[in-house]
């Protein structure tokens, strides 16, 4: 589910992908029948017209792409999702160089914003930076970094991962892999928002997943339970910011445990006690969830927070009504591309990844971006490559989990 009432993104690159493909099949059947009837040039002309027009179904300009990125780490081993949530802080590097030397501006989040509800049309090549989870090296390297490019960005934190301790971390840079690891604190987060480039918003309480049935989906393999930390999130309170430090799994993710079906625990219907919550039920949970993110982190910021990144970008229409009930004045989870005449408070994201095309030079990961800045800006013949990218990165490194903060 999406908080978005447009047609998604997906849909109508398929539907433009199948105009272009009639299009070249009945063009090139009449070009052909000109050929055969000995005329070579009016086949030659209706050759390149059809392709003029098939690509002008796969060119719709007018999106506003907004990449998102989660850990930015040298080394990210502390984290059981790396593989699919963290990029080398070169490879950051390499995305803004690539994008500045395209001719991408990047602008904050709050400017899309205010054009998409002025209805104010974006120059091309008009992107956004954000950065989920709130992880420390965040502070400690992603931010160094777009202050070189002056690019602004958002980031998003989960009050219950905010860590303890209100000293600025600088010099765990040269620390280590160790020193990196986790989350920023409050003084970090607060010194972020103070930057002008930057804005700290929230990504709810506890990022947790929930079951949603009873029917099994998987099983605790070993000792291996991190990878499915966030289903134990749910139940217990307090601060979790040292959650990957723990010996032993809790006791619902032992070894051989099987696991229930399960969605973000603010887009499924909680299943407990036999049956799937009420809708009345599931809606005063997520509101009180949602205000208890508002306020808590106004208390951290010393301001209200304005936007709402949904864990994992579930969410659904009555999640969305608590986001702005809870006093969010905008939200992610949107499933188009920014344009206007959609909803002008529902932001539609793309999340990025290391190793877009799997191992391989700098280059490619320019490549990468590029093509998922122009896919999703509306030039769609750009997702092809996109496409065979995402396929050699499955074929080379598996397939992406369910992820997490």
């Amino acid at each position: 589910m999406t908080a978005t009432g447009t047609e998604g993104r997906r849909q109508a690159r398929k539907r433009g992908f199948r105009r272009a493909a009639l299009i070249l099949g009945a063009g090139g059947a009449v070009a052909l029948a000109a050929l055969l009837a000995d005329g070579p040039l009016l086949a030659l002309l209706l050759g390149i017209a059809c392709l003029i027009w098939a690509a002008w179904q796969l060119y719709q300009p007018g999106g506003v792409p907004i990449l998102v990125y989660h850990s930015v780490s040298p080394d990210a081993g502390w984290l059981p999702w790396a593989r699919n949530t963290s990029v080398r802080p070169e490879v950051l590097r390499c995305h803004l160089a690539a994008l500045r030397a395209g001719g991408w501006r990047v602008i904050a989040t709050q400017e899309l914003i205010q054009a998409r509800q002025s209805g104010t049309a974006l120059p091309r090549r008009t992107v956004v930076l954000q950065f989920d989870d709130a992880y420390l090296d965040n502070y400690l390297f992603a931010a160094p970094i777009l202050r070189e490019f002056s690019a602004p960005a958002m980031f998003f934190a989960s009050t219950d991962f905010i860590a303890e301790g209100e000293s600025l971390r600088q010099d765990a840079r040269s620390q280590g892999a160790a020193a990196w690891a986790g989350y920023m604190n409050a003084a970090e987060l607060r010194a972020l928002d103070a930057d002008p480039l930057f804005t700290v918003e929230a990504h709810g309480t506890n990022h947790a997943r929930i079951p949603v049935s009873d029917a099994p989906a998987e099983t605790v393999q070993g000792d291996d339970w991190k990878p499915h930390a966030p289903l134990s999130w749910a139940k217990g309170e307090g601060n979790k910011s040292l959650w990957y430090k723990a010996a032993t799994a809790p006791e619902i993710l032992a070894p051989g445990c099987v696991l229930p079906c399960h969605d973000s625990a603010l887009a499924g219907r909680w299943w407990r006690d036999g049956r799937a919550e009420t809708e009345a039920e599931f809606r005063a949970r997520v509101t009180a969830m949602l205000t208890e993110a508002h306020g808590r982190l106004e208390t951290v910021l010393g301001r209200a927070p304005n936007v709402m990144a949904w864990p994992f970008d579930r969410c659904d229409e009555v999640s969305l009504q608590a986001a702005y009930d809870a006093g969010f004045t905008a939200v992610t989870g949107g499933n188009g591309e920014n344009r206007v005449g959609e909803a002008a408070t529902v932001l539609s994201r793309i999340h990025l990844q290391d190793h877009a095309f799997g191992p391989g030079p700098l280059w490619l990961e320019a490549l990468a971006v590029r093509a998922r800045a122009q896919a999703a800006s509306g030039h769609w013949i750009w997702h092809v490559l996109v496409a065979l990218a995402a396929r050699r990165r499955r074929r080379l490194l598996g397939a992406s989990g369910y992820g997490a903060p």
